[in-house]
């Protein structure tokens, strides 16, 4: 066993004796260093990043068989077009009034919004990759349009801790290289690029698994619904903003 496998676990078992308030601050910790220690290219990162990344996959809540990358990809059969179309009409209505956070703009979700986030539908989805997983019912517009905006590696907290992340629209301006991409980041330092296209949606692991979404260029515009999921039977007062 290396030495950043067993300080992972030391980690791991340091959360086992806390109180809840305490367990939260220690995951609060780790998610941070985690988001720090992906993005860093240094080799003196590496151990750290090894051993954070080790201590949350332990933690993981979760019955899966590899909590890393994404669960799901796909446009399941429930989103047909005219839902899609309903979501990206409220969508451009929500952000008329979304407001700044952390590098893009936040809206919270509309009645359809909200209704597709407790469905049986996306449940079902859910259940179908991520077992014994229950909505919090919370759903968030998020709106990229800012030239530089973007997410730096992160960890997500306990109200996203596995992530339903539907992309709604994403404008790209002509002749742009590279747009803005979902990327996922594993221990050894690599990372894994989702580029969606409108109604396609992912589903991870946000609470284990490091990710970012690179900046936006001038002219470039990205609008996504997220739906957060917790584990079933976890105390909802814990999964609440």
């Amino acid at each position: 066993m290396s030495d950043t496998s067993t300080m992972g676990r030391r980690l791991a078992g340091l959360h086992k004796e806390l109180t809840p308030a305490e367990q939260a601050n220690l995951k609060l910790i780790l998610g941070l260093s985690a988001g720090r220690l992906v993005a860093a290219n240094e080799a003196e990162a590496a151990p750290g990043r090894e051993a954070v990344t080790d201590a949350l996959e332990i933690l993981c809540p979760y019955d899966v068989q590899d909590p890393r990358g994404v669960q799901y990809r796909g446009r399941p059969d429930f989103l047909t077009d005219e839902l899609l179309t309903a979501l990206i009409e409220e969508s451009a209505r929500v952000g008329k009034t979304a407001v700044p956070f952390d590098e893009h703009y936040l809206g919270t979700g509309g009645p359809v919004a909200n209704r597709l986030a407790t469905s049986r539908e996306l449940a079902d989805l859910v259940a179908s990759v991520v077992p014994k997983a229950e909505s919090t019912g919370v759903a968030s517009y998020l709106f990229y349009r800012d030239a530089g905006q973007g997410i730096i590696p992160h960890i997500d907290t306990d109200i996203f801790s596995l992530n339903v992340l539907m992309m709604l629209a994403h404008e790209i301006p002509e002749g742009a290289p590279e747009p803005s991409a979902l990327h996922m980041h594993y221990a050894d330092g690599s990372k894994e690029r989702f580029q969606l296209e409108p109604g396609e949606v992912v589903i991870f692991l946000a609470g284990t698994q490091a990710h970012s979404r690179t900046p936006i260029r001038q002219d470039e515009r990205v609008s996504i619904l997220t739906f957060g999921f917790m584990p079933e039977g976890a105390p909802l007062e814990n999964y609440k903003r």
